[in-house]
């Protein structure tokens, strides 16, 4: 397994941009990522410290997975970082199968660093097919996530890590067309 860390890295995200699946007819998927791929198998865990000028409603950024398992046809995903959302950035986590999620916590500040672990795969007790999502404070894992993907691993097979950027709302008040979402210290085992 090849673990991957890279120091600092920047998207940019414009007007129209995002991952987002809802029922009846709404399934985006154009916003910018920079991932890697590995087999599931060999997947264990990956972070990220995201950062930006959050200023317009649904402005995002974080960690970005494209699982290997599909739903009715669709690729299955996961995004999670921040998200701008009631006049402040909040931590976001939403998981796409059919259709998505979407979860948001409070946050206080701009930037936020999340993990992402899988739990250990032991098939006589059943477990590895669940990922869950954790905040890191300090340069620790808090001991609670803030969620669980149990669906996540359910097949094995290739999937995608790494970081993605969007900007869904097309007006801004004053602020720069384009979104520049910063990311430290990515790491994936």
């Amino acid at each position: 397994m090849e673990d991957i860390h890279v120091k600092q890295l920047t998207l940019t995200a414009v007007p129209g941009t995002d991952f987002w699946r809802k029922p009846p007819g709404i399934d985006s998927s154009n916003a910018p990522t920079h991932v890697k791929t590995v087999s599931s198998r060999n997947f264990h865990r990956a972070r990220v410290t995201v950062t930006a000028p959050w200023t317009r409603l649904y402005d995002q950024g974080g960690l970005f997975i494209f699982f290997p398992s599909q739903a009715s046809g669709k690729r299955c995903w996961l995004k999670t970082g921040i998200e701008f959302f009631h006049g402040r950035p909040n931590v976001s986590t939403v998981a796409a199968r059919e259709w998505a999620d979407w979860s948001l916590n409070a946050l206080d500040g701009k930037s936020v660093t999340i993990e992402v672990e899988r739990e250990e795969v032991n098939e006589e007790k059943g477990t590895g097919s669940s990922l869950f999502v954790y905040t890191v404070v300090d340069g620790k894992r808090l001991e609670v996530p803030i969620r669980e993907i149990t669906w996540a691993f359910a097949e094995e097979g290739e999937m995608s890590v790494g970081v993605y950027a969007a900007r869904p709302t097309a007006i801004g008040d004053g602020d720069a067309e384009e979104l520049e979402v910063k990311f430290d210290n990515f790491t994936r085992e």
